[in-house]
């Protein structure tokens, strides 16, 4: 066929001479047959010799001779080992460094779990402790007050699923278990659109009542010290009812958790659901929102950045401060057991504001000054809770201390400060998460 062409073109009127077909003959060849050889014999030669020279350092001298005539399967290999290490584990993050290992369950013991509101503060300590455990956890979060940070080091785990969603609106899934925990927590957040803060107590809470039902799932709602008011007993137990303004600033939070609480109680009675209530006391630790307004958060940012601690009143009002892992394990303890009653869950440990400005500044080695502003509406005079039902029914009990949750958060927000240069902590009115 050359020659046809060879002769053709060198005939009379002839485009072409005989070399130059030849050179385009052969240039050709070299381009589209040779050198793509040559690019992927190099290119396999290269990730090899990666991989060789990675074995070779660690001292595996088998595995070399073993890879030597390996190519892409042993890139592949590689990848695949990867994945399964990944599946074990978290992913450090600047927000989690900490690796987090998870086990291994078996079908029948592997759970299916939702957890509202766990991409926020509480919530995401709460998906660590499962995912350890080896369940499948869904979290689903509008991230008005959480953040996607919270939760980033398990994006990559196969048992781990994040969906943005709204509580208010009605969820499908299938699952075992539901923590629910959605609603913004600090008084500026909630403050900042009482009516949404009211939907998200109640609306939320139905829809996920209305899950549990469908799917005859467990669930738990986590309540709040705050349905007790300004109590006028004290320390503050699961029997009494409280003592709430209904129409001050804070009621919409107050009110809605107490509604959410006859929700649940109710479906308990009318349609068998099975149903666990926690009543929370102030709790701290890592990954709580800087710009939250609560008192650890608030007197720690302003003490790291020697500026004045902010103490609303006389500084006599009282709280009591549990950490976040306690409360994690407080939770946990509750849903497993058979115990359907409200529990509350936090530390006695109490501290008037002012001593624990005090405290905070001390263990900050802060300069510091302590400022007295005007008291805020419905603040609640003292907060102790009795935890006796939690030790009873739960043997539960807080395990750290409050100096050494202090020193653990303090560190943390130190990191959160050094990134983000500097931090305006929010005051006591409604404001909206900073994220």
């Amino acid at each position: 066929m050359l020659n046809g062409i060879l002769s053709t073109s060198t005939g009379n009127g002839g485009l072409f001479s005989k070399q130059s077909i030849l050179l385009l003959f052969f240039g050709t060849l070299l381009g589209y047959v040779v050198l793509p050889i040559i690019v992927v014999h190099t290119n396999s030669l290269i990730s090899l010799g990666s991989i060789e020279s990675k074995i070779s350092s660690n001292g595996g001298d088998d595995q070399i001779r073993n890879l030597s005539n390996a190519d892409l399967s042993g890139v592949m290999m590689r990848l695949i080992e990867n994945k399964n290490l990944l599946a074990t584990q978290s992913m450090p993050t600047h927000r989690s460094p900490t690796i987090m290992e998870t086990v291994v369950l078996s079908d029948h013991r592997r759970k299916k779990i939702l957890v509202t509101g766990g991409a926020g503060f509480v919530g995401s300590h709460l998906v660590d402790k499962l995912m350890m455990e080896g369940h499948e956890v869904t979290v689903v979060d509008n991230f008005f007050t959480g953040q996607k940070k919270n939760v980033a080091h398990w994006m990559h785990h196969p048992n781990f699923s994040l969906v943005v969603h709204d509580v208010t609106e009605p969820l499908t899934v299938e699952v075992d278990e539901i923590y629910h925990l959605a609603c913004p927590a600090s008084p500026p957040h909630y403050q900042f659109n009482p009516v949404k803060t009211i939907k998200t107590s109640t609306m939320g809470t139905l829809n996920m009542l209305g899950l549990a039902k469908r799917v005859k799932a467990k669930v738990l709602l986590t309540s709040t010290s705050e349905i007790y008011g300004d109590p006028q007993v004290h320390p503050q137990s699961e029997t009494y009812w409280g003592n709430v303004n209904p129409i001050g600033p804070r009621s919409c939070y107050d009110e809605g958790k107490r509604v959410a609480e006859t929700m649940m109680y109710s479906y308990r009675d009318q349609s068998e659901v099975n149903v666990r209530v926690a009543r929370i006391f102030n709790t701290f630790g890592p990954r709580m929102h800087p710009n939250d307004g609560r008192v650890v958060s608030n007197f720690i940012i302003q003490a790291l950045q020697e500026k004045p601690l902010t103490v609303y009143g006389e500084g006599d009002q009282t709280r009591s401060f549990q950490y976040v892992d306690d409360l994690v394990n407080g939770l946990h303890a509750l849903m497993n057991g058979k115990y359907d009653g409200p529990v509350n869950l936090g530390n006695p440990d109490e501290f008037t504001m002012k001593e624990f400005a005090e405290y905070v500044k001390k263990i900050t080695k802060s300069e510091s000054q302590i400022r007295f502003l005007e008291k805020t509406q419905d603040d609640p005079s003292k907060r102790k809770p009795n935890i006796s039902k939690a030790k009873e029914k739960l043997d539960w009990e807080p395990k750290v201390t409050v100096e050494e949750g202090l020193k653990k958060t303090i560190e943390y927000f130190a990191k959160v400060l050094e990134e983000a240069g500097e931090i305006i902590p929010t005051g006591p009115g409604a404001s909206k998460p900073q994220n």
